[in-house]
């Protein structure tokens, strides 16, 4: 349970503020320091509804009235180094500061956190998962072991601050309810593990020559070691992990408790009756597949093998909404994320909701969970459905997240479209 903060006042902000902007970490970077000062007065004066990526690009950067948000990125990019130095300056120059100002993925306005006690409690859901190890691979307690980890770091700011906004109490509906145990079950991928030193065994297999100049490369691997490959089904992107933190927390803020398991000791059958998150695409998860199918969108595999954003409801090849944008690199430089929204009732007639949470890579799960978890996207959403007639959140509905990232990491975020719908019965 949370305990209710003193508000921030301003002359705390504006402490802040200037101890920032005269930093040795901002000493050298003018327009990081002119954005920095831009964000922070207009949201002591009042103005947050104004802090738009337009309003900066005219005020801050100097561009024309008439420039296009579609070709110039340039504010998304300096709001990324901003955060990254902020989280620099936080780290070293002022470790022990008793507030700090961050800066939200997929928007512009600062909020400030107190900092936390140094003692960190037992988490009930550590020891639920804890119970179960006599039957949990190995290598899937090593990614829950991550999660574990990322869970006090992304999406922690929740916990000092008082209860989410009434937007988020609207848009979570029975998942805000603090009275039964939350499920975020995580897809899992099917991959194949290389290494060396794997015991015999039918589905053991000699790694092609090829592999091993890649293995070498950061693992030291003596000169004659033979590496071998052997499939498994344990890995999580750390994007993933993110996100699943950010939902633990603000459930967290919501006064619940949460359960974090692995599809495979969660599948379909277990989300039924209950309120759930499921981390998952169609390519990787049985339960996405299920529950998606029967919705307007979903992620898929385009005819020429890229990630897409597939409407369901149209022929195929008129049918690719979005299709991920690459760099020449694995990983796309734009993606797309989806959270699918779908409520029913229990067998006593009580409202229980699922979110399936998709993406045409592990940052765009990331994003598709920010903006869900974000009291300005979710209320801009909330304005959308309003315009369209509908007096809020709907019990089923969709929305498209486009992302951009920079090798796997999420840079921002924004909204792309929805769809309001109901499942097939």
């Amino acid at each position: 349970m949370l305990t209710s903060e003193p508000p921030v006042s301003e002359n705390e902000k504006r402490d802040a503020l200037d101890a920032a902007l005269n930093s040795h970490t901002f000493a050298r970077s003018a327009q990081l320091r002119a954005l920095l000062r831009y964000i922070c007065e207009r949201e002591m004066a009042g103005h947050s509804d104004n802090l738009t990526e337009y309003e900066i690009a005219v005020d801050v950067l100097g561009r024309r009235k008439d420039f296009s948000l579609t070709e110039d990125s340039s504010v998304r990019n300096r709001a990324y180094e901003l955060r990254q130095r902020l989280e620099k300056y936080y780290s070293s120059e002022q470790s022990q500061t008793a507030l700090r100002i961050q800066i939200p993925r997929g928007g512009y306005v600062p909020y400030y956190t107190r900092a936390v006690p140094a003692a960190v409690p037992e988490t009930k859901p550590a020891l639920e998962l804890h119970e179960r190890t006599r039957r949990f691979p190995l290598g899937a307690l090593a990614a829950v072991a991550v999660i574990a980890s990322v869970l006090g770091y992304a999406g922690g700011w929740l916990l000092t601050r008082q209860r989410p906004p009434q937007v988020l109490k609207e848009a979570w509906g029975p998942l805000s309810e603090p009275g039964d145990q939350l499920l975020i079950s995580i897809a899992t991928n099917f991959h194949m593990m290389v290494r060396p030193h794997i015991q015999p065994h039918p589905w053991r297999f000699p790694a092609p020559e090829q592999l091993y100049s890649i293995y070498g490369s950061n693992r030291p691997l003596q000169p004659g070691t033979p590496i071998y490959m052997e499939p498994a089904q344990l890995s999580v992107p750390l994007a993933e992990l993110a996100a699943a933190a950010t939902l633990s927390n603000m459930r967290t803020a919501f006064g619940g408790t949460y359960q974090i398991l692995p599809e495979s000791e969660s599948p379909a059958a277990a989300l039924r009756g209950r309120n759930s998150f499921l981390i998952g695409s169609g390519t990787n998860s049985r339960a996405a597949s299920m529950l998606l199918r029967n919705l307007a969108l979903t992620i898929d595999y385009t005819d020429t093998e890229q990630f897409g954003v597939i409407d369901q409801r149209k022929p195929a090849g008129q049918n690719i909404l979005f299709v991920s944008q690459p760099t020449g690199d694995p990983v796309a430089s734009v993606q797309y994320g989806l959270f699918s929204v779908i409520t029913a009732a229990d067998s006593s007639g009580r409202a229980r909701r699922t979110v399936v949470l998709s993406g045409s890579g592990s940052a765009g799960v990331q994003a598709a969970v920010e903006f869900f978890c974000s009291p300005a996207r979710m209320r801009e959403l909330r304005g959308r459905l309003q315009a369209a007639g509908l007096p809020g959140f709907p019990p089923t509905y969709q929305v498209v997240v486009r992302c951009e990232t920079s090798g796997t990491r999420l840079i921002s975020y924004e909204y792309a479209t929805h769809v309001v719908s109901q499942p097939a019965r």
